[in-house]
């Protein structure tokens, strides 16, 4: 029951802060503009505590997941009376102002976050081209001939020293060649790597575990899943894993090829804990062919200090990436290329929330960043019943020089909310499969 408690706390409170950042948004724009607004609320469904300023009513509601404003003469059900207070009385100028404004602030929000990490924390140093520490068999790395020790060079032609390549070569490309440039000993082969499909999410997986820059740390334990194997042996937040069974010292992205080899394996640990070392041995877990024991690991990668300017520079260029990155998952899943199941719902994220809040402020505000920033760029979509919907309505009434009737708008919302409701069902079914909701319903309760 606790941990079903904290893993839902941390995702109302991720959701609470991204909704009321993006709510904020319309109201202050609105309140700008001279629009009235009847109601802040945090949360849908019975007002359980608030309070009334002037015309509006602020209020927490029953259901902590989402939010809204409602405006002045906004409503199809409520009366108009063509006040200048009204929000469709307004300019189609004025009114697309208040729709991009939720948007706009979550990624505002993102940027300032994004700063703030970058400022506080420091930004990770250039990495190196990454080497294979692990090959499965039956893979398309085994039947391309990759070994352990190689140097991934190349990717399509593309140099492996942006991370990126990776991601968007393998990762996001399932079941497709790929040219692969590689370093054995100081020569250089050039091989064709199937990059197959994860059993969980259908992502490119091509048989390999890789070591980049930093990966010769050793781990450090962020957040621990209750009735793990790591729990169940002792392991708590904080250990550091300097050494598995006879590799001392071992680095992360070793000891996660170790443990992912060898499921249902005993596999001795060597733990630092408040400058004492002792060993633990715990069993991975077998899931989909893998071994697992239930922790998330992070390691402490050399960066460099940035000040409150080079930050707010580096700020605008992590999120220009991280959006690109999100526009070329979307594109990859509009043209099939990617399956559905590699998207996130709301089991998964709230999984996501607990460890982010578990593992650290750095990785929580880096976490929170993410979220909003995903959360603005997908409002403005042109689907109806979302923002970007919204303004491409009032882009089609620009074009035509007039209002379209309140039943085509309806009829427009009806299809988006179909629409919607239609992708997050797919995405909530193949939610609670990679999840195996049973299993996290016991752990929970």
């Amino acid at each position: 029951m606790l941990s079903f408690l904290q893993t839902f706390g941390s995702f109302v409170l991720v959701l609470g802060i991204l909704v009321f950042i993006h709510e904020l948004g319309h109201f202050l724009v609105a309140k700008m503009l001279g629009i009235g607004v009847r109601v802040f609320s945090i949360g849908f469904g019975p007002r359980l505590v608030g309070f009334r300023r002037g015309e509006t009513d602020y209020r927490i509601a029953a259901v902590p997941l989402g939010g809204f404003v409602r405006l002045a003469g906004d409503e199809s059900d409520e009366r108009r009376t063509g006040s200048q207070d009204e929000f469709l009385t307004r300019s189609r100028w004025q009114r697309f102002l208040v729709y991009v404004a939720g948007a706009v602030f979550n990624i505002i929000l993102a940027l300032v976050l994004t700063w703030a990490v970058l400022w506080a924390f420091g930004e990770a140093t250039p990495g190196e081209r990454p080497v294979v520490v692990a090959v499965y068999a039956g893979t398309g790395a085994e039947a391309a001939g990759i070994l352990p020790g190689d140097r991934i060079l190349e990717i399509e032609g593309r140099d492996t020293i942006d991370p990126q390549v990776e991601f968007e070569e393998i990762l996001m490309s399932p079941d497709s060649s790929r040219t692969v440039l590689i370093d054995r000993d100081g020569e250089k082969l050039t091989v064709d790597v199937m990059t197959g499909s994860d059993q969980r999410f259908h992502m490119g997986f091509p048989g390999w575990e890789l070591r980049t820059s930093g990966s010769g740390v050793p781990a450090i334990v962020g957040a621990v899943v209750p009735d793990s194997p790591a729990e169940l042996a002792g392991l708590v937040s904080g250990d550091e894993i300097v050494g598995a069974d006879d590799q001392n010292p071992i680095g992360e992205v070793a000891l996660r090829a170790l443990l992912s080899l060898n499921p249902g394996r005993a596999v001795t640990l060597h733990i630092e804990r408040e400058e004492k070392q002792f060993p633990v041995t715990l069993t991975p877990r077998d899931e989909d062919g893998k071994g697992k024991i239930g922790v998330t690991l992070y390691t402490l990668i050399p960066k460099r200090p940035l000040g409150p300017g080079a930050a707010a520079t580096a700020s605008i260029r992590v999120t220009v990436e991280r959006s690109g990155t999100l526009f070329f998952v979307l594109k990859k899943a509009f043209t099939g290329q990617l399956s559905i199941r590699a998207f996130s719902g709301p089991l998964e994220i709230a999984q996501f929330s607990r460890f982010a809040v578990q593992s650290g402020l750095e990785t929580f505000l880096t976490f929170l960043a993410f979220i909003s920033l995903q959360l603005g760029i997908l409002n403005l979509l042109p689907i109806p019943i979302l923002d970007g919907g919204h303004i491409l309505i009032l882009a089609v009434e620009s074009v035509m020089g007039r209002d379209l009737s309140e039943q085509v708008k309806e009829r427009a919302m009806q299809a988006g909310m179909v629409l919607l409701l239609t992708f997050f069902g797919a995405v909530l079914t193949f939610d609670v499969i990679k999840t195996r909701l049973l299993d996290v319903l016991k752990s929970l309760f």
